[in-house]
């Protein structure tokens, strides 16, 4: 029998994932039935089900009904957590999926996502880059450039501006100051276009300055031909301007260190692996100038006194890096002595300059390694020339496997993007600085401040104004995760989501609370049971969640923690297991890892089938909860139909005597489902770019509101006037409060006369009109009272009365705001009607001080007016 394109079982077999239902006939011969076409009478029901358990069970190994890897992982991590009637609800779920109650209300929507060794990593399939260059090029390529900076006058000979660098001279070891062929730098001269020099260049092109450099160089009047001007842009020998630009220039230990990521990140060795400017490697031992990556166990067999050491495998596993820890090592590999270079170097500064003219004058520079990088950036911004930099930089950045400076290093990563306005680059790097922040804004241990995060790397310095955003961007981040956990502890937590069945349940139950029955308060407890069982079916995994750590070889924590030792060195290495273990729920909230085991604990329940966690009802199902409060409210109705009637019950108890409470569980289920659903998956990194594989355990997923104090080319609102950084301003729908930028907050707090009569005389004395609704304002009549005479002076002890009748007697106007208005009647008018009554009192303490000239202009007050427009106006 064929089976129908829109066949009812096709969309089953492809929702389940499971083949199509099989049902044997007569005869042995196994043919397909439709279920479109078969009608279900209430008595095939249960013989049609117990033929599909048998069948399931029969064919249990031959039908894919695999369990999602997902969930089984989740399951037996936290079986230690949850109790064994978690573990038999489980069972009976995934016994019973092609039931026919499964069949017509399909599961929800997952909570989570995979949890096993690619946790928080891209579904795509990272390619393989080729290799750049080979070994013999790389080197070839080296010498090349060596030879071309010591020749640049051949290469730059052309142009209407003569630069000068001078080297320092070494008379004492001067080999330590050579490149890597030992060949000294001496001092250069060569020529460029002055309409390419940009930003400092450009001003060092003014008169003043042409004329102090050419007597101190003393060429006035003997430049050469077709020479105009002359830059000396040797670096300065003393004074604060070479303070601040050794600052900028010294390298930081990572930057140092990065050239080791050909081993460990498997980066590639042509963007890494080169040499100083001044280096010593042809001068130095065969043994100490092998880079090959070590072998384990690899070690020197000889008889010699020197015994080569044993170095670990890299990258190293957790069990090997907690060893190291235990024996006090720190090496995994063997550094050449001339990698390790100083922080600053004048040859290395002056060099520098020299590349960033060769790229204004349209030139290539080779960008080998993170020292040049790094130093080629903060001359730019020194010079103010960094757009020619920009590109190639972003390129060498998010070339492959060295994206991870961003994760390793993300302070030099912010500096670096900050300083060529790299988008990508920024954003990426200030995710998880403000991750790494707020996990220890969030802490309460009393620990002494380190310079290591949390999780072991090792920070980085960031200039004040960098460290300013990240501050600001982790307190928000702290307040956002702060609220989720107070949502998700708070007794009302369905509230907060708009689920119709459970808004008609909080309807009924407020009807119920008006009655006083035995009967009504039998159907009361049994709907706010029902209801405080559901709510803590999340509280609970949300308390496990939080509390519960995952176990100590879970899989994805200890592919974390593979991926953490490539940034954090074995003396600072903890496993992340043992890490979150002294978290607390506002630091678990902030890794990702906790949001997925949410929920996969929620996953694993369906409300139809599992037994409520709530403490005295563990043995009972959430069906026959329901099922006695339906029952319950059916008592109601049939036993006290007056009050139904005259409570409103009618309307929905009449419904719930006919639902069926499995499909009401399935409507509660979905509905708080879909409300989580975006909290429990906020961790999937969608828009991220590059995807931060090594940071997978940190949530980097960051608002708006988090993301805003970056500039705008970042992608922030932070447009240099400082809003970002200041209290939202409140609304002013009140109006203006007159000429100027003031306006009404209505959040003036009032100050109400002593008596009646005083608040009589003070306006009648003073101003003669009242349009405000909040106190009198002294700040725009430079210390003059709009509401007393301009020659009262009004003490800073003594309270300004209100202006208006809404602020000055708030008593009325508050009884009469809260006043139930009767049906016909509004809220507005139920007020009005205060007013006019409040007036009316008014007028009658007011009569005996009219004036006797009804007609002088003097005596016109406008009274009873809460407004400009308001009709209700007295003349007295």
């Amino acid at each position: 029998m064929s089976l129908p394109p829109d066949c009812l079982c096709s969309i089953i077999s492809a929702a389940l994932d499971i083949p199509r239902i099989d049902i044997d006939h007569i005869g042995g011969q196994q043919d397909h039935v439709c279920l479109t076409i078969m009608d279900f009478p209430g008595d095939w029901e249960a013989e049609i089900e117990a033929e599909m358990a048998r069948l399931l069970e029969d064919e249990a190994d031959e039908l894919p009904l695999q369990p999602d890897p997902l969930t089984a992982t989740a399951t037996a991590t936290t079986a230690a957590a949850t109790n064994a009637t978690t573990s038999d609800s489980q069972n009976d779920d995934i016994n019973q999926l092609p039931t026919i109650d499964n069949v017509l209300s399909p599961k929800p929507p997952p909570l989570s996502k995979w949890s096993t060794i690619h946790f928080n990593k891209p579904t795509t399939m990272e390619r393989m880059l080729p290799p750049l260059m080979r070994k013999s090029q790389i080197k070839e390529t080296r010498n090349f450039e060596l030879y071309r900076l010591h020749s640049i006058a051949f290469e730059l000979n052309k142009g209407d501006t003569l630069v000068i660098i001078d080297y320092p001279i070494h008379h004492k070891a001067a080999l330590s100051y050579t490149d890597c062929n030992g060949i000294t730098f001496k001092p250069l001269q060569f020529r460029v276009n002055s309409a390419n020099l940009l930003g400092k260049f450009a001003e060092m092109l003014a008169p003043t300055y042409q004329f102090r450099v050419l007597r101190r160089l003393k060429l006035v009047s003997k430049l050469p031909d077709g020479v105009k001007y002359v830059l000396d842009l040797t670096p300065p020998s003393e004074g604060d301007e070479l303070v601040f630009q050794m600052t900028e220039l010294s390298l930081t230990p990572g930057i140092i260190k990065w050239w080791s990521t050909s081993l460990t990140n498997d980066v590639d060795p042509w963007l890494v692996c080169g040499h100083d400017d001044i280096c010593g490697c042809k001068r130095q031992t065969a043994e100490e100038s092998e880079e090959e990556e070590p072998k384990e166990g690899q070690s020197d067999t000889t008889t010699s006194p020197k015994v080569k050491k044993s170095w670990p495998s890299v990258p190293l596993t957790a069990d090997a890096a907690l060893a190291m820890k235990a024996r006090g090592e720190d090496e995994t590999y063997t550094t050449p002595s001339f990698r390790r270079v100083p922080d600053y170097c004048p040859i290395r500064h002056r060099n520098g300059i020299l590349r960033l003219l060769l790229l204004l004058e349209g030139k290539g520079v080779i960008l080998d390694s993170a020292i040049r990088v790094w130093t080629l950036v903060k001359l730019a911004t020194i010079f103010d020339c960094a757009h020619v930099l920009r590109d190639r930089v972003a390129q060498w950045i998010m070339h492959g496997s060295n994206t991870a400076l961003i994760e390793q290093l993300p302070e030099e990563a912010l500096q670096i993007a900050f300083a060529l306005e790299l988008p990508e680059v920024g954003q990426s790097a200030f995710r998880i600085l403000v991750n790494e922040a707020a996990l220890k804004l969030a802490s309460t241990s009393k620990e002494p401040t380190t310079q290591f995060t949390i999780f072991g790397r090792r920070l980085g310095d960031l200039p004040d104004d960098l460290q300013n955003l990240v501050q600001h961007g982790a307190m928000a981040l702290v307040e956002r995760v702060s609220n989720i956990d107070a949502q998700l502890r708070n007794p009302d937590l369905f509230d907060f989501w708009d689920i119709e069945e459970w808004n008609k349940m909080r309807e009924i139950e407020q009807c119920l609370a008006n009655g006083n029955d035995l009967i009504n308060e039998k159907a009361l407890y049994a709907v706010r049971l029902l209801k405080q069982a559901l709510v803590y079916e999340v509280q609970s995994a949300y308390e496990i969640a939080t509390t519960k750590c995952l176990g100590y070889h879970h899989p994805a924590l200890n592919s974390i923690d593979h991926d953490r030792l490539l940034s954090v060195e074995p003396k600072h290495f903890d496993r992340t297991s043992f890490i979150m273990s002294a978290f607390n729920p506002i630091q678990l909230l902030l890794c990702s890892i906790t949001y997925n085991e949410l929920g996969s604990l929620l996953d694993d329940r369906r409300y139809r089938d599992c037994k409520c966690q709530l403490p005295g009802y563990l043995q009972t199902t959430y069906r026959t909860l329901t099922s006695q409060a339906f029952q319950s409210l059916r008592d109601v109705l049939i036993y006290a139909p007056a009050y139904v009637l005259n409570a409103g019950l009618e309307s929905y108890l009449r419904k719930w005597l006919v639902e069926d409470p499995t499909v009401w569980l399935d409507c509660i289920e979905r509905g708080v489902k879909d409300a989580l659903r975006p909290m429990t998956l906020s961790w999937v990194r969608d828009d991220i770019e590059p995807p931060l594989n090594l940071t997978r355990h940190l949530l980097l997923t960051l608002t708006n509101n988090e993301m805003k104090f970056l500039p705008l080319w970042a992608g922030g609102c932070d447009d240099g006037s400082g809003g970002v950084f200041q209290d939202l301003l409140p609304p002013t729908t009140w109006g203006a409060n007159g000429p100027g930028p003031g306006y009404h907050t209505g959040r003036t707090i009032p100050s109400a006369p002593s008596s009646l009569t005083e608040f009589i005389t003070e306006d009648m004395n003073a101003l003669r009109m009242w349009g405000s609704t909040t106190g009198a304002s002294i700040d725009v009549h430079d210390s003059i009272s709009t509401v007393y005479h301009p020659d009262r002076v009004i003490s800073e002890d003594q309270s300004i009365a209100s202006e208006s009748f809404t602020e000055g007697r708030s008593d009325d106007y508050q009884d009469a705001r809260f006043e139930i208005p009767a049906d016909h009647q509004s809220i507005g008018q139920a007020v009005d009607s205060t007013v006019e009554a409040t007036d009316s009192e008014t007028r009658s303490v007011t009569e005996g001080r009219q004036s006797g000239d009804d007609d002088d202009d003097d005596d016109m007050y406008f009274w009873g007016s809460d407004s400009d427009d308001s009709g209700d106006t007295v003349m007295l």
